[in-house]
This record gives structure tokens, sequence and C-alpha cells, in this order.
């Protein structure tokens, strides 16, 4: 919950920031190959290409010294990969950033994996 609420809360902050009006935020969530996958999607017009691969770095941050630590996606990234042995990844869409979080499906004691 506390990486959905990151993400969410990132998003609005880049709405703010670059005036962006009429800002959505979509969360879809399905289950493929034995993997929940959650995608939040915005439409905050995404991440430079020359940052995107950092953005996970610990004190990376896009905002200035009294908005951001550079730590909310770096940790994010810890709790899903470290601690729940899945992934987060980001990337930009047409018009925004599609943030990717794979869960491995775990099986009840008496459930069948066919």
């Amino acid at each position: 919950m506390q990486v959905v609420l990151n993400i969410i809360k990132n998003a609005e902050d880049n709405f703010i920031e670059k005036n962006i009006q009429n800002g959505y935020i979509k969360i879809e969530t399905y289950l493929e190959d034995q993997q929940y996958h959650i995608k939040i999607t915005d439409n905050g017009g995404g991440i430079p290409s020359n940052i995107i691969d950092n953005i996970f770095d610990p004190y990376f941050s896009t905002k200035d010294e009294k908005n951001g630590t550079g730590l909310g996606l770096y940790m994010s990234k810890m709790m899903i990969e470290d601690h729940m042995n899945g992934a987060l990844d980001a990337y930009n869409t047409d018009n925004g950033v599609c943030f990717d979080i794979l869960l491995k499906k775990t099986f009840k004691k008496d459930e069948v994996v066919a």
C-alpha cells in the first residue's frame, strides 16, 4: 500500500508542478503468468529520457530540496523487490508514465498449480 500511495503522491505533485489540466491516474490490476500486475499510469507528461534510468537511485530527486528527499521511489523498489520478491519498473507512455508492480502469486496449501 505504501508503494502505491507514494507513486500516486508523486503523480499528484507532478500535476501541480507542471500545471497539468485534467490530470488522471489510472490503476489496473490483473493476473498473468502467475504474477499479479498493478499498473499505475498518469498523463503528467512522462519522465525525461535522460533521467528515467535514475529515478530508483537513492537520493535522486526531481523535486527541490524542501519538497523531496529522493528516497520515495528507492524505498518503494526496495520494498517490492527485496521484501516481496517482486519487481517495480517505470516506463513512459504516449502522454505520461506507467509504474508496473509485479508480485508473484502465492498459493494456499490446498491449491493445485496446473
